[in-house]
């Protein structure tokens, strides 16, 4: 969840970057030029994948009657449609946040011109760029559709896999009343706005938050670290090459 949450903020942070960059016509060639589209072939994963099935190695399955409890289980807390509705709508809050930003607000801002030195993002870029909004609300039109298309395939899966891992993890009295719960009105209403809780503004900021003081534990965890590896004699070093010879 967390690796979702960060790319869903690096790619509405680059989405605003790139919005508000006036588009500049080449030199030589009328506004209607534009640069062919390459479509790049998929890269062959199978390398990885065989990897990934060492790391992860497929689970037996479960119990059936503990797997038909835990499909209801997460059917109800990932829902047809679940991902693509949290990144779509966190990257178009990201953004129109973005770009009420003012350029004195990013990390290592230069000084703009005095009467620049107000405006924010969406002004500036609506400045230099007359058809910025509409630029910008067709982008994200396709976020929406691109997102939901990623959506159609990911969920199944994700749903499927939620349940195997409860299946195991949760006997059929625990899914049961899991279950109940999300049928009543207080449990639908949390199951239905769990993964949106993962991005909420206050769940975002108590992660970042905690970034400084984690910061902080990383040099005296990297020195316990090497004190444990130095109990132990180090490896041999490997013979030069010409050595061999």
């Amino acid at each position: 969840m967390r690796a979702l949450i960060l790319g869903a903020s690096l790619l509405a942070l680059s989405t605003a970057s790139a919005a508000a960059v006036p588009h500049k016509k080449a030199a030589g060639h009328s506004s209607a030029t534009k640069a062919p589209f390459v479509s790049h072939p998929v890269p062959d994963m199978s390398a990885i994948f065989a990897m990934f099935d060492k790391l992860f190695p497929p689970q037996p399955d479960p119990d059936p009657a503990r797997l038909a409890l835990s499909r209801t289980t997460a059917a109800s807390i990932w829902p047809t449609g679940a991902y693509g509705n949290m990144m779509s709508g966190m990257i178009g809050n990201v953004f129109d946040r973005a770009m009420q930003l003012k350029q004195s607000d990013l990390p290592g801002a230069t000084k703009t011109a005095a009467a620049d030195s107000n405006l924010s993002l969406h002004d500036l870029a609506a400045k230099k760029d007359p058809y910025f909004d509409q630029r910008a609300a067709a982008i994200r039109q396709v976020i929406v559709d691109e997102t939901a298309q990623v959506s159609a395939i990911l969920d199944p899966r994700i749903r499927e896999g939620l349940a195997r891992a409860m299946a195991r993890r949760f006997d059929e009295r625990q899914l049961a009343d899991i279950n109940a719960f999300f049928a009543t009105p207080s449990g639908h209403a949390l199951a239905s706005q769990y993964m949106q809780l993962w991005v909420d503004p206050d769940t975002m900021r108590a992660i970042f938050g905690s970034m400084p003081e984690m910061m902080k534990l990383t040099p005296d965890m990297m020195q316990k670290m090497k004190a444990a590896a130095d109990k132990y004699p180090s490896p041999p070093k490997a013979a030069p090459a010409h050595a061999k010879s």
